[in-house]
């Protein structure tokens, strides 16, 4: 298990800071030690109980929550010894990241045949245990944003905690799962209705030939299946008992005229216990990078039996999943078919981060700033300057919003140099010079509009240069990798490279490279309308200036959503329409 600095990874995230540890409480902390334990555990109980934690652990809502836990799956013994300890009273033992290494870490290694069970205090005491190494785990002792230098240093930290992102989450649980939800039934909803004749692409047949559904009934699956567990209070979801009759299994028989549908579903995202565990032990590359849960958040336990692991990871498959079945579709269909599907997907990623940006403007009262999407030049009016332009009084936002889908054996590879080949060619500069991509088109934009040599210089109605004396580039991307800390540093950095290329006009004052993500975009909204964009720009740097140059946008972020929670009427309607959808659909279906 690899080691991750844990102090980078609490912006802002109740669930995971400042961990009990095992060396605090006298124990070795080393992966032989932990997998020694857990291979006690009975494999189908220790996975159904660390399921109910991981599920608890994306609920939650205050760290004092974190009780009901302990009085769970903690022995009187365990409570006794750390309520005796002042210095280590209060911390919490669990969190995210470390159960779902512990769900990893069971998959691998837990006995299907043992009798070892977690209703046995010894082996609760056992479990608490195992949360104290894994804990220590995380942290190695450098973290921390003041021994953050040196450029090797940054590269290992994008590197390895790029598998950990999840974890550094900025808005409750509730807020966040709204988000996703609204982002991906928005994006399906602008896929389905893409006409053939954009890219040769009929989305919804192509995704029907792939899995015997439309986008809707695979959207409407996925949305019941993580209503079931959203339902559940804290309390149920640690009970002791998992096999009672209001249970955290469903069963996908239970309604007949359902039972097609979900045939056609699970494969897509669902594998039976036993095939986990034989996945799990031949594939030991699946190890440290969560791949077992993005790939199947839902286990089949029994005929009428399926858990659902982790529902970020399910709510994800309406995104990167429909991504792609609907590429691997097209591919079958003719080789180099897929390329369709990844412009089309950036086509609709860009439509959507604009029409954020859009309503945000939009509800300015009175309206201070101007917003174009797509502008062309002038000159060349079949060319794009850049996804979205911001104008003010005198300052300019350029905005290029790309979906970069990175191959998930680059991602969680732990090697930085083979995961800045794939950014270089995705979202850094592009393979080809008539393929120019993110961070080169944002440069290429600024010596287009203000180019040294003025007859070389091109024109977009809506922008007066003469008046533009400050300019900010910022990349929006869709992936939660890129709020990783020191990705916006580096990225900067590639920016300047790309930047000390260009001449500019005189007297014009440009700013580094801001990176958002998708997410942060939609937190940023509400605020849109009081706060103007380039001021929570400035804002952002010199919030870095003041010590936190490594960290993210989102870590900024997070001040603003802790003093003044995020009021988004947009996706309180739309998730509103969303659950209304729902219950339609299924009442449609018998279903109450």
């Amino acid at each position: 298990m690899n080691r991750y600095p844990r102090k980078q990874l609490t912006l802002g995230n109740i669930n995971i800071s400042p961990l009990l540890t095992g060396r605090e409480l006298g124990y070795t902390e080393s992966t032989e030690e932990l997998t020694q334990i857990v291979g006690k555990f009975n494999y189908k109980n220790a996975l159904v109980n660390l399921a109910r934690i991981n599920l608890f652990f994306q609920r939650i809502e205050d760290l004092s929550d974190e009780e009901i836990l302990k009085q769970a799956f903690c022995s009187d013994f365990w409570l006794a010894t750390i309520d005796s300890l002042s210095r280590l009273r209060g911390r919490p033992i669990f969190n995210r990241q470390s159960t779902l290494h512990l769900l990893t870490e069971c998959a691998h290694v837990s006995d299907q045949h043992s009798t070892y069970t977690l209703e046995r205090r010894d082996a609760r005491n056992d479990l608490a245990k195992c949360y104290l190494i894994a804990n220590g785990m995380l942290d190695d002792g450098s973290s921390g944003s003041n021994t953050m230098s040196g450029e090797e240093l940054s590269k290992e930290i994008i590197a390895d905690t790029i598998t950990t992102v999840d974890y550094a989450i900025n808005t409750s649980p509730g807020y966040r799962t709204k988000l996703l939800m609204v982002r991906s039934a928005e994006f399906l909803r602008r896929l389905a209705e893409t006409e053939e004749a954009c890219l040769g692409v009929d989305a919804n047949q192509t995704f029907l030939q792939a899995t015997g559904l439309t986008l809707q009934d695979y959207q409407h699956l996925v949305f019941s299946i993580f209503a079931v567990y959203w339902n559940y209070s804290l309390q149920e979801i640690v009970r002791q008992d998992p096999f009672m009759d209001r249970s955290l299994f469903f069963d996908p028989n239970s309604v007949p005229d359902l039972a097609p549908l979900y045939e056609n579903f699970l494969p897509h995202t669902c594998i039976s216990i036993d095939e986990l565990k034989e996945k799990a032990e031949n594939s030991p590359s699946f190890k440290n990078e969560f791949r077992l849960w993005r790939q199947y958040p839902l286990v089949q336990i029994s005929e009428d039996q399926i858990l659902c692991v982790d529902f970020y990871f399910l709510l994800e498959k309406l995104q990167t999943g429909v991504f792609w079945i609907m590429r691997n579709q097209l591919e079958k269909q003719r080789r180099g078919n897929g390329q369709k599907i990844i412009a089309l997907w950036g086509d609709i990623f860009e439509n959507y981060a604009a029409s954020i940006i859009k309503r945000g403007i939009d509800a300015q009262a009175p309206r201070v700033e101007k917003y174009i999407i797509a502008p062309n030049y002038d000159q060349r009016q079949e060319e794009e300057c850049t996804d979205v332009a911001i104008c003010g009084s005198d300052t300019l936002v350029l905005l290029e919003c790309k979906a970069p889908i990175l191959r998930a054996d680059t991602k969680f590879s732990g090697d930085f140099d083979k995961l800045y080949a794939e950014l270089k060619d995705k979202i850094i500069e592009g393979e080809r010079p008539e393929k120019v991509r993110g961070i080169k088109q944002l440069c290429n934009a600024i010596q287009s509009l203000f180019h040294a040599d003025e007859t070389q210089r091109q024109s977009v109605e809506g922008i007066d240069i003469s008046r533009i004396k400050k300019i900010y580039p910022v990349l929006v991307l869709s992936d939660r990798i890129f709020s990783v800390p020191c990705m916006n540093w580096f990225l900067d950095l590639e920016y300047k490279r790309l930047l000390a290329d260009i001449h500019q006009m005189e007297n014009l004052d440009i700013m580094p490279l801001t990176v958002l993500t998708i997410e942060d975009l939609e937190s940023l909204e509400p605020f849109l309308s009081h706060t103007l964009f380039h001021v929570h720009l400035d804002e952002w740097m010199q919030w870095q200036a003041s010590g936190n140059d490594r960290l993210p946008f989102s870590a900024y972020l997070h001040s603003i959503l802790r003093e003044n929670p995020p009021q988004n009427t947009f996706y309180d309607q739309k998730f509103n329409e969303i659950h209304a959808d729902i219950m339609t659909y299924f009442t449609e279906r018998g279903v109450e």
